[in-house]
């Protein structure tokens, strides 16, 4: 154990980002026991894992799949599409991106 990484984090998550700059992949399960149950000494962030809904298939990254997803975010009631055009469908809000910098909110 090195910093409480065993090998196997070290070699399979750890090592591939460090030579290749590469995103390490893992599995998608833990199967290891509860941190506050275990009898082995334990990183602190471990018992702080989430143990359910870990995993979205397919993985959610709007930079590398931008042609099929968006964060643009609409603010504001959506007006009826097959009403006549009115100035209350002018009034939606639509931000690119979910966090608004100070400069943006003004």
């Amino acid at each position: 154990n090195m910093f409480g990484y065993s090998s196997e984090k070290l070699e399979m998550l750890l090592l591939p980002m460090a030579v290749g700059g590469k995103e390490a992949l893992g599995s998608m399960g833990n199967d290891a026991a509860l941190a506050v149950l275990s009898e082995q000494p334990r990183q602190v962030n471990d018992y702080f894992k989430q143990l359910f809904a870990q995993v979205t298939n397919p993985p959610i990254d709007p930079i590398r799949e931008e042609i099929v997803m968006s964060l643009v975010c609409p603010v504001g009631p959506e007006g009826n599409l097959l009403s006549d055009p009115q100035q209350s469908h002018c009034e939606r809000l639509v931000v690119r991106h979910p966090v608004l910098t100070l400069d943006e909110m003004e």
